[in-house]
C-alpha cells in the first residue's frame, strides 16, 4: 500500500481540533460516504431493493462478516415479503456538506 502522503498534516490538524470539533467532522464524513455509497450503488442499477441493500451493507461495512452479511439479507428479505420492509431510506443529499 502507498503511504498516505497527507497523513501526517491530517493527523495534525486532528490533534489541534477539539472533542466537539473531531465528532462534528467524523459525522459529517460519515454522512458524505453513505451518500457515495447509495450513488455508486444507483450506477450499478440493481434489480430489487434486497439487491440494493446487499450492495449498500457491502459498500459500507467491507468488513462484515458474510455469515452477518447473508443473516441480515435473510432478516430483510423476510421483512419485505411480510411488507413490513421497502428498503433502505436514502439519505438526503442536501443535508450533506
Amino acid at each position: 500500500m502507498r503511504p498516505d502522503p497527507g497523513l501526517a498534516l491530517q493527523e495534525a490538524v486532528i490533534t489541534g481540533m477539539s472533542p466537539q470539533a473531531r465528532g462534528d467532522v467524523r459525522l459529517r464524513l460519515a454522512a458524505r460516504g453513505k451518500l457515495l455509497a447509495w450513488q455508486q450503488v444507483d450506477a450499478m442499477a440493481p434489480a430489487s431493493e434486497l439487491e440494493r441493500a446487499e450492495l449498500l451493507l457491502r459498500r459500507l461495512y467491507p468488513t462484515l462478516p458474510e455469515r452477518s452479511l447473508q443473516q441480515m439479507l435473510d432478516q430483510l428479505a423476510a421483512a419485505e415479503a411480510g411488507g413490513t420492509w421497502h428498503g433502505f431510506e436514502r439519505p438526503d443529499p442536501l443535508s450533506v456538506r
